[in-house]
């Protein structure tokens, strides 16, 4: 059997049992008999292994250099080393939608394994079925990658030049889309939810699949940003790229629902916001396919154009359709009775989900605005950084003042002891600011200082508090912290929340505080900048498999010998710089081999990039990734019965 014929087969198994588990899943609904819902999950498991062989096959064949289907003829090289051969799979269309079709019908599987619900499971099981099967029919029928060639070539072009300078290329794709396809279930069990009218127990059930995707989402966009920083060689992690902006909304969304599903959780509040969030968070990551898959952009990391681009789009009206047709339907019957107290804990977790959404409006309208402009009337239009960062900087601070107080606050409204930490807090946040303005920052940079400190005070007493009552009621420090060791989800929250005022802090003096230079040296020749001495020991070429470097090698003092270099892969008659980047606590010196001698090489030109605090954004980026596990990490019995008493005291 060759991997073409083992790829198609595989499509057609997971085809034909998805539609037999979306029968059986309406018909488990229509008859109200829960064993369909058993043949579903069969059906499920059989259609995620289909994809399974399906994704073999394609790794096969590129891995063992077989130019007789499409895909690899088109994107793949022999000469490419391991990683980027197994790599290559996700780095063109069709590849990548197989990959989110495998991780579809796994999510389904899975989902389907963990729902319990005998009114919710045919439903979020054949809304499920209906997604994978959007995805498979498209692999299979549409951008089939194991079409035969009928004169197979010796060899191939190989992947995007850019997706074979960095090893993270084989992690960030992966996250995302375990992130995206992630939020299809939440979505599922929102559908559900409306169908069958029971408005309250899919959150509590469908908040771990969020937090799950949340997560995975977290990784990959500032795996995203590491990529970007250490691979494009223009010295920054962020540009507003449309694809940047693409992965951010879901995310912007799936924060908010995060934060108003606690609310409904424990006050029943806020359900017609829960099923919008949800709709729109993964209509998102539709979106987001759609913009990159549509040829609509221009982007490095944007796929070519191709025939999925209004599929998509019709794809994503439908999702959109469907979540807001249901809402509409039952909107009478979630509507919250009664108003909500600003000043208490749910009251600043909806103004805190409304900064979100406000987030991911802007975010659409600067991604949307230059196509529709030219679609209009031709002319074409920018939006870059400028807008976005006018925009988002008010909206940050707004988000690390509700960030802080938003769990500190009690239920319902607040009382005298929060208050006098506010106060406390809103010391901190003065002394923070003053201290930044006499230091000679710039305000915004002296203002993030000033909320980071108040966040700070604010976690510091969340985390104090609680252990000084129980020292107080089993006499002694140790106990106290002892009896407080359960709440390791409430902690991995702080956690998260640490980590987002230290990421904006990073970002504020990475963003303020940075020198640009660049010189051209003999070599042998020293450069006295930024506090260092850099000389250019020597020039020399490697050839390897699949490219042909030239490398400088370059002392910079006190940090050793960094080796930037360029790249020229034979696809490509423009070489792609790869940075070298010394990393320290307090900056980071980025060089960039600009040009050099070709002649002689007795000259290069480098560009130095030296830019605060940009280690500490990826930091953050672990801690978020640590707290997050902490929150999805299964609690004992004991300790979830002490957290849950915990909770009522809060």
């Amino acid at each position: 059997m060759t991997p073409g014929m083992l790829g198609n087969l595989g499509l057609g198994v997971a085809v034909l049992f998805s539609v037999a588990g979306l029968m059986a899943a309406v018909t488990a609904w229509i008859a109200r008999d829960a064993r369909y819902v058993w043949v579903a999950r069969r059906a499920a498991l059989v259609a995620f292994l289909g994809t399974l062989a399906a994704f073999g096959a394609l790794e096969w064949a590129l891995l063992t250099d077989d130019f007789s289907i499409l895909y690899t003829a088109r994107n793949h090289t022999s000469a490419s080393p391991t990683w980027v051969k197994f790599a290559t799979l996700w780095a063109a269309l069709e590849g990548s939608i197989l990959l989110w079709a495998m991780l579809q019908t796994f999510y389904t599987w899975l989902a389907g394994r963990k729902m319990r619900d005998y009114w919710t499971s045919p439903v979020a099981l054949g809304t499920l079925f209906v997604i994978q099967l959007f995805f498979l029919i498209n692999v299979l029928f549409v951008i089939n990658p194991f079409t035969p060639v009928p004169n197979p070539p010796a060899d191939g072009p190989g992947p995007n030049p850019l997706l074979q300078n960095h090893w993270m290329m084989a992690v960030h794709p992966i996250l995302m889309y375990l992130g995206f396809v992630g939020l299809s279930v939440p979505f599922a069990y929102a559908v559900a939810a409306m169908v069958t009218r029971r408005y309250q127990t899919w959150v509590a059930e469908t908040k771990w699949w969020l937090i799950f995707a949340w997560g995975f989402l977290t990784a990959a966009i500032f795996a995203g940003g590491w990529w970007s920083y250490e691979v494009l060689g223009w010295g920054g992690y962020w540009a507003w790229d449309p694809v940047e902006n693409a992965s951010f909304i879901p995310w912007l969304l799936a924060t908010a629902f995060v934060h108003t599903a606690m609310v409904q959780e424990r006050r029943g509040l806020f359900r017609s916001w829960n099923f919008a969030l949800v709709t729109l968070a993964f209509a998102a990551t539709v979106f987001g396919t759609f913009l990159t898959r549509s040829g609509v952009i221009e982007s490095v990391h944007a796929f070519a154009g191709g025939p999925v681009g209004p599929i998509f789009l019709g794809f994503l009206l439908v999702i959109l359709a469907v979540g807001f047709a249901l809402l509409g339907r039952v909107s009478s019957e979630v509507r919250d009775v009664g108003a909500v107290n600003l000043w208490s804990r749910e009251g600043l977790l909806l103004l805190g989900a409304l900064v979100f959404v406000v987030m991911a409006f802007v975010v659409i309208l600067g991604t949307l605005f230059p196509l529709l402009v030219e679609a209009f009337n031709g002319a074409k239009v920018s939006v870059g950084a400028p807008f976005f960062n006018q925009l988002f900087v008010p909206l940050g601070y707004a988000m690390l003042v509700l960030m802080a107080l938003g769990p500190l606050l009690p239920w319902r409204k607040a009382d005298p002891e929060t208050l006098r930490v506010v106060v406390w807090m809103a010391i901190a946040l003065v002394l923070g600011t003053g201290a930044g303005l006499a230091l000679g920052w710039t305000l915004w940079v002296s203002l993030t200082v000033g909320l980071f400190l108040f966040n700070l005070v604010a976690l510091a007493w969340l985390i104090w508090n609680p252990i000084a009552r129980r020292s107080r009621a089993l006499g002694g420090v140790r106990a106290g912290m002892s009896a407080a060791g359960w709440s390791r989800r409430r902690y991995g929250g702080y956690l998260v929340h640490f980590a987002v005022a230290l990421a904006a802090l990073a970002i504020a003096f990475s963003q303020s505080y940075r020198l640009d230079v660049q010189k051209t040296l003999e070599i042998g020749e020293s450069w006295q900048v930024a506090g260092r001495t850099i000389t250019v020991h020597a020039l020399r070429a490697v050839e390897e498999s699949h490219r042909y470097s030239v490398i400088a090698d370059v002392e910079v003092s006190g940090l050793g010998t960094l080796h930037p270099r360029l790249n020229y892969y034979r696809t490509s008659r423009t070489p792609f710089a790869s940075p070298a980047v010394a990393y320290t606590l307090g900056k980071d010196y980025y060089l960039v081999l600009q040009a050099f001698d070709q002649q002689n090489s007795q000259w290069v030109t480098l560009r130095l990039v030296v830019t605060p605090l940009v280690l500490w954004l990826w930091v953050s980026a672990i801690l978020m990734i640590i707290g997050t596990a902490m929150i999805l990490w299964p609690a004992g019995r004991r300790a979830a019965r002490t957290s849950a008493a915990g909770e009522v005291t809060a």
